[in-house]
């Protein structure tokens, strides 16, 4: 499966956002964000990683940290509320599920979604009045609501990295973010970790859930969509800044990750400004 890593921006003080959805569509993604969707009227189509389902009215399904996965619309209208929230929001350092994992991703027991539909519905209605308290407020309802969730549906337990391998993995995440405008291949950065580089592939997934390769390319457009925006620069010169190669490189790996060209993006940036 084709997918792209997307990338979120939130307000640091309440990293999250809900919305409601009317037949959603979009293609196959992951992020380190979690994703919960609740089905309100209609049906529509969506894949988690390997599994694949229409989900109808009274349907919940729990998207968690760098899962793949995509929605479609099944011929029918939907409507629903989406929540997307960093797992810091829970105490997780980086991802949840962290201790466990879920047999499955959707939860169709209408019996069981009723609440979840309440604790979204309250979310919802909190965000929008913005009161005084009321990032504390939704940072408990989301609480509560990921608590529901792990009591209703079967989990069980996911391998824990050693501690060892999460120090090594923390040094390794910072030598990236002080050298991604170099040249980096898994070779070279193998070799400066004193790592065989099948080896640190397969540390680098299994504790991250990415591979090397992607997260390196997150990082570099992560800094050169921010300079499209804000600068003037030239977009070749912005790609051999953030550590491209060539020009032709860094539109592929753009366009793969975020869906759109860069050129498109200087595109749109531009129409808004002059409206």
């Amino acid at each position: 499966m084709r997918f792209f890593y997307q990338n979120w921006q939130f307000d640091s003080d309440l990293p999250m956002t809900i919305s409601t959805i009317c037949n959603l569509t979009f293609h196959a993604h992951c992020h380190p964000e979690v994703e919960l969707i609740y089905v309100e009227s209609g049906s529509l189509i969506v894949g988690v990683n390997e599994e694949k389902r229409r989900v109808s009215e009274g349907g919940f399904v729990v998207c968690g940290s760098n899962d793949i996965h995509y929605f479609e619309h099944g011929g029918e209208d939907s409507k629903g509320i989406l929540l997307i929230f960093k797992p810091e929001l829970l105490g997780s350092a980086r991802l949840w599920p962290g201790e466990f994992q879920f047999a499955s991703p959707y939860l169709t027991d209408s019996s069981k979604t009723k609440r979840l539909r309440g604790l979204m519905t309250s979310i919802l209605e909190e965000r929008k009045a913005s009161k005084p308290g009321s990032a504390m407020v939704v940072k408990g309802l989301i609480l509560q609501l990921c608590g529901t969730l792990q009591s209703d549906l079967p989990t069980h337990p996911k391998t824990k990295p050693p501690h060892e391998q999460l120090a090594r993995m923390q040094k390794i995440l910072s030598y990236i973010e002080e050298n991604y405008c170099t040249e980096m291949t898994l070779e070279s950065i193998s070799r400066h970790f004193g790592m065989d580089p099948h080896h640190f592939s397969r540390t680098f997934k299994s504790t991250l859930g990415i591979s090397f390769k992607t997260y390196l390319n997150t990082v570099r457009i992560s800094l050169a969509e921010i300079k499209l925006e804000s600068t003037e620069a030239s977009i070749t010169d912005i790609a051999l800044e953030c550590g491209f190669t060539s020009i032709r490189t860094f539109n592929r790996v753009y366009k793969s990750l975020k869906g759109r060209t860069p050129s498109e993006l200087r595109r749109g940036e531009y129409m808004r400004s002059t409206f």
